[in-house]
């Protein structure tokens, strides 16, 4: 049913922003900067949404020869303008940041982690990647972590510019006139709709569908999967998008890492090894990859096989089978990012998650095959056959690198882990001056879209670029909202 536009509004703004994460943000900001009366939309009782809770990197090129890399990595998915648009504003990110008060620092890991964290490009070979550089908010780890930093960084931007932001309030249905402008919002308030008019625009910048159960199942490449990311992303600006007429795009790409799932916790645990002793078994026992060679943000390409006999994906759940160095080398998720980063800290030497049953052991492969519902015979050949290409230092069956290779000792130790996402891509298809599309590629007046809702990033993903993506075209999407003749 089509929604008629209200005699009488309940509230009344230029630039209505639905979503308060970094694209929201550098949005609302730059409307208002342009003169706009903004208003920000958060569903959730607090801010930040994945941007709080991620990384916390953002890329600023070297130069525009990245956008070479970027065409590369999208495999035709995304237009070229559109690429070259994002490079051009994404070398000014590090500007933007210094221009608004706060600095940049170069990205460095602190330690040595499977899956590897890197400074520079996820695919180091491509035509471009030496322009690939991530940056962070300048500070120390004692002044939070790197997304803390930076959400920190810009809620307060936010605060001191006095725009109005209105949390615990979800956008419910877009607003449009009989020109098919869009000119309002209909939103939740206190168990109340309220109508909320935009004069001049509408930015959606209100994430993917991390947390819809439907839109996983049917668009994503592997099943199921968890979530890293916040819980408050739930497809809400795609369905809202799709009723008002808008094309999407992407719908398929999304940026998976590997997670534990603990009853206890809706999100799962982000899980990385701080030892080179460590080996990944399917359901069944059997070793199926390059444990080490995997890039951190597409764990789901190596876990999306199908087994047609069997009618299953026989890599999910996976298994991670390690052994006592490993064990007290570090906790297995650090917390570093993921929304039970602050919930729960893991133990140092993981034996609290022992105890919890969370990590099964073995003092003989037979016994941790019998805890984790495996032949003991499959397993035991998997890690004879693993162990031997380790002291040979030659990995003859999948390529794991030499420095990569440690033989397992007894005891044994095992987790169970699930593709876990830290955000979808897909949403509502837009152009380079952030305008959503319809179905023919043309402009619906007066709606907007950045960030991680409706993303640029259709096929590969670099590291660092969602983040810089948000800033790049929540600040166009900002401008050219706040530039729009006022409707009446």
């Amino acid at each position: 049913m089509k929604i008629s536009v209200p005699e009488k509004w309940d509230m009344e703004f230029d630039v209505v922003v639905i979503g308060w994460g970094s694209a929201g943000t550098a949005a609302a900001v730059t409307a208002h900067e342009q003169g706009a009366k903004v208003l920000i939309l958060e569903k959730m009782p607090e801010g930040g949404g994945n941007s709080s809770i991620c990384g916390g990197n953002i890329i600023v090129p070297k130069g525009k020869e990245f956008v070479e890399y970027l065409d590369t990595l999208s495999f035709k998915t995304t237009e070229r303008e559109i690429l070259e648009a994002f490079v051009e504003e994404a070398l000014k990110n590090g500007e933007w940041i210094r221009q608004m008060g706060a600095d940049v620092q170069v990205f460095q890991p602190l330690e040595v982690a499977y899956p590897t964290m890197i400074a520079g490009a996820g695919f180091p070979h491509v035509r471009g990647a030496e322009n690939v550089v991530k940056y962070n908010i300048k500070g120390t780890p004692e002044e939070g972590k790197p997304s803390q930093r930076l959400w920190k960084f810009l809620s307060g931007l936010v605060a001191k510019r006095g725009i109005q932001v209105l949390t615990a309030t979800p956008a419910q249905e877009l607003i449009p006139n009989d020109r098919g402008e869009i000119v309002g919002v209909i939103a939740q308030r206190e168990s109340k709709r309220i109508s909320i008019k935009a004069r001049r625009g509408i930015i959606l910048t209100c994430g993917g569908y991390e947390n819809d159960p439907w839109m996983k199942w049917d668009y994503l490449p592997v099943k199921p999967l968890y979530f890293l990311g916040t819980p408050g992303n739930t497809g809400d600006g795609i369905r809202m998008a799709q009723k008002i007429g808008a094309d999407l795009w992407h719908m398929t790409r999304l940026a998976c890492l590997i997670g534990f799932k603990a009853p206890e916790f809706e999100a799962a645990f982000w899980v990385a090894f701080l030892s080179e002793g460590f080996l990944f078994v399917d359901k069944y026992g059997r070793r199926f990859v390059n444990e080490a060679g995997i890039e951190i943000h597409e764990y789901y390409r190596e876990l999306s096989h199908f087994d047609m006999e069997k009618m299953e994906y026989p890599r999910v759940p996976l298994w991670a089978v390690f052994d006592e160095q490993t064990k007290k080398r570090g906790p297995l998720s650090r917390g570093t990012a993921g929304y039970n980063r602050d919930l729960y800290t893991w133990s140092l030497d993981n034996s609290a998650e022992i105890a919890k049953g969370w990590i099964q052991q073995g003092i003989t492969v037979s016994e941790l095959a019998s805890k984790i519902s495996m032949e003991p015979k499959v397993l035991g050949e998997t890690l004879d056959r693993y162990n031997h290409l380790c002291k040979a230092g030659k990995d003859e069956d999948f390529g794991r690198p030499r420095e990569d290779l440690r033989a397992l000792e007894a005891p044994f130790y095992a987790i169970q882990l699930w593709p876990s996402l830290i955000n979808t891509q897909g949403g509502p298809r837009r152009d380079k001056e952030s305008r959503v599309l319809d179905p023919d590629g043309k402009p619906i007046p007066r709606l907007y879209a950045a960030g991680e809702l409706g993303s640029i990033w259709g096929f590969l993903y670099q590291g660092a670029c969602n983040i810089g993506e948000a800033l790049v075209f929540g600040r166009i999407a900002g401008k050219n909202a706040a530039a729009e003749k006022p409707w009446s």
